[in-house]
């Protein structure tokens, strides 16, 4: 039977924070509602178009003589969470180059450009839609594309990110949905 309770529109929590990231290890939330391990950083405004987790599956079709399809078999996955950050804090900026290319010292900071593989990490995203309480969890993944940046006087600097994510040693996933549509929650 139909229930609009399982339909979302994700929007921002009050406080305006929905992404986070931290190191690699870091203890992760279970639930949609758990609170975060000290070690997240909230990463500050994201743009209107929120974040997209593509999933794609690249597959082979088998045929039979007489072009029946026979079997479909699975070639490769790969999976990606993108988002775009509006905020030039040090936090997104060590996400965005990495940590050790940016030096703070107070409200001053500066980011060494350099071609440096960035480290894998983990991120939590959250989203609520009314008393409704969503969160994505990247148990591991790797900012591995950065948009162009645009430094102009009618638009936003954005920080356009894309996170590859890693399925686990342990075979865990590298990506989990918590969804909590708990009344008050």
């Amino acid at each position: 039977m139909a229930d609009t309770n399982n339909v979302w529109a994700a929007t921002l929590n009050a406080n305006g924070a929905c992404v986070y990231a931290a190191p690699l290890g870091t203890t992760l939330p279970t639930t949609a509602t758990e609170a975060l391990d000290a070690d997240f950083v909230d990463l500050g405004w994201v743009s209107e178009d929120g974040f997209t987790n593509s999933i794609k599956r690249d597959i082979t079709k088998h045929y039979a003589f007489g072009g029946d399809v026979v079997k479909v078999t699975q070639d490769k996955y790969t999976e990606t969470v993108q988002f775009a950050l509006l905020e030039s804090s040090a936090d997104v900026l060590g996400v965005v180059y990495g940590v050790d290319s940016v030096t703070e010292n107070g409200a001053v900071f500066s980011v060494e450009h350099n071609s440096l593989m960035l480290v894998h990490q983990v991120f939590a995203i959250d989203f609520i839609d009314g008393d409704k309480v969503g969160r994505i969890v990247i148990r591991d993944g790797q900012v591995t594309e950065i948009g162009d940046l645009k430094y102009v006087h009618k638009d936003l600097t954005m920080y356009d990110v894309t996170v590859d994510v890693y399925r686990l040693d342990d075979g865990t996933a590298a990506v989990a949905t918590y969804f909590d549509a708990t009344p008050g929650s």
